[in-house]
């Protein structure tokens, strides 16, 4: 009827067989005899529970009350999710259905980035596999946000179901016979010129959707905190002047993807969609090429092939990406204006840079150091 696991830093409680009033106050002395003895996280686990009565639910949430939290029931089967929905208990605990599986063998791969990959399964729809979630607490938050942004007027595919992949997690979105950017302009680079117009008028449908009521972190916020990591690195009052840099910034309420290079856009009949929620905030626009600085230039300096590995274009091409959206972008800048805007955004483009390379460890170690260096040096030039 009940037994207790422990899956990583938490206690899972196994719901089993039929809960009734034959059976609840039995099964309520077991669950507080093992939470008695395990001062942990917890979560029942419904997998193996093929019936709940009105009394099995009484019991769960004399649990959630004497506990002050909202219960987390997992792995709900469709046949027990209608006894919770239909009593209104959704509402009062936490309540998730029971994953499906699904195979992605012989699937084909549109995207792969730091978080894990995109398949697509069909025509009509992808699935994103992550790499490293232990649960699913962060690729719900994900979804969450794709969901407000489809609301609010953002181009982003629709997510409708979280699965399991093998021991992964997945999130299936509606993306109908769409291709990846990255693979479009792989195929005929000669298509970049009138892409960039696309590109910087879909940054620009993104940015006017402001969001002051969405609780969203504020990029300007997640930069200082970038800044404090580095610290150690800058030297004299380097670290003051570049705070001085992002506090005059100014605040805006715009929705902010924040990792908007190719690999995270789809073009879908003639439409282009956005993919990977996960670092949704909102802030000034100019952030948002700071992130793109990062991607598309500051990797080649040292590793002059690295765009070619990780967006299968030169860095040329990589260049022209980045160089002509943000022109068409802003083009309606006076060239001083534009030339003051563009150091700021690359001084916050380096500030990423370096919290990613010193802070994260990402990028290839030897290279570490002089990338570390170099990038103070150009930090020194652009708040001289």
């Amino acid at each position: 009827m009940i037994k207790s696991v422990i899956e990583g830093d938490k206690l899972i409680i196994c719901l089993e067989g039929r809960i009734s009033s034959d059976n609840v106050e039995q099964i309520e002395r077991k669950t507080e005899d093992i939470l008695q003895k395990n001062d942990t996280p917890f979560l029942f686990d419904a997998e193996n529970l093929s019936y709940i009565s009105s009394a099995g639910l009484r019991f769960l949430l004399k649990i959630s009350k004497k506990r002050k939290e909202k219960l987390t029931v997992r792995n709900v089967s469709l046949e027990i999710y209608d006894i919770f929905e239909t009593t209104g208990f959704t509402n009062l605990l936490d309540v998730k259905k029971k994953m499906r599986n699904i195979s992605i063998d012989g699937c084909p791969i549109i995207g792969k980035g730091a978080m894990g990959s995109v398949y697509r399964i069909d025509s009509d729809t992808i699935i994103k596999v992550y790499d490293k979630a232990e649960d699913t607490a962060s690729i719900e938050d994900e979804v969450q946000k794709a969901k407000e942004a489809f609301w609010l007027g953002v181009p982003t595919a629709i997510p409708f179901d979280i699965v399991k992949v093998g021991d992964k997690y997945g999130a299936v979105f509606e993306l109908l016979k769409a291709q990846n950017c990255n693979d479009f302009l792989a195929e005929d680079i000669s298509r970049i010129d009138d892409f960039c117009i696309r590109y910087a008028k879909l940054i620009k449908s993104i940015h006017s959707v402001n969001a002051p009521e969405i609780n969203l972190p504020r990029i300007k916020d997640m930069y200082i905190d970038h800044l404090m990591a580095i610290r150690e690195y800058l030297p004299g009052d380097l670290y003051n002047r570049l705070l001085d840099k992002i506090n005059s910034i100014p605040v805006e309420e715009c929705i902010i993807h924040g990792d908007l290079q190719v690999k995270n856009i789809m073009m879908t009949s003639d439409e282009l969609v956005i993919i990977d929620m996960d670092t949704l905030s909102k802030g000034n626009p100019i952030f948002e090429f700071a992130g793109l600085y990062m991607t598309y230039i500051t990797f080649d300096v040292h590793e002059p092939d690295n765009t070619e590995k990780f967006l299968n274009l030169n860095k040329y091409a990589a260049e022209k990406l980045y160089y002509d959206t943000l022109k068409h972008y802003y083009s309606d800048l006076n060239s001083d204006d534009f030339i003051k805007l563009s150091g700021t955004i690359k001084a916050l483009g380096l500030i990423r840079f370096m919290f990613l390379i010193a802070s994260l460890g990402i990028g290839l170690p030897e290279l570490r150091d002089i990338r570390i260096k170099d990038s103070v040096s150009e930090l020194e030039k652009l708040v001289g």
